[in-house]
């Protein structure tokens, strides 16, 4: 048995420090998963037209967060209704009005995602 100590005790080494890996690794991804919820949680915001302490947006900064929708693709599922309730809201306005057309875009560059 004491010829195998030596063996085991760096067995022993390099199971912990595997696992110290995978842990820091594991809770990285969390952190970044956490971090990209919260940017979209914020362009979910901006595309509703107020900031978080409810102030008014301009068209133009709505038009841009709908269509930075379109980065957060993992949340399609949440973004492709809130376009969808958008453009149900701006049916009759010309596909060309920015905000309707960063709608149309967004819409098509997240469903391919789905």
């Amino acid at each position: 048995m004491k010829d195998y100590l030596p063996y085991l005790t760096v067995v022993g080494s390099v199971i912990a420090f595997l696992f110290a890996i995978f842990k820091y690794l594991r809770d990285q991804r969390l952190s970044e998963q956490n971090k990209r919820f919260e940017q979209f949680h914020k362009v979910f915001e901006w595309v509703a037209g107020r900031t978080a302490d409810g102030k008014p947006l301009v068209d133009t900064q709505q038009a841009m967060a709908v269509y930075q929708l379109s980065e957060f693709p993992e949340y399609a599922y949440m973004s492709l209704p809130i376009i969808q309730y958008y453009l149900d809201k701006t049916n009759g306005e010309p596909d060309d009005t920015l905000f309707r057309a960063s709608l149309l875009t967004a819409k098509k560059r997240l469903k391919g995602t789905v």
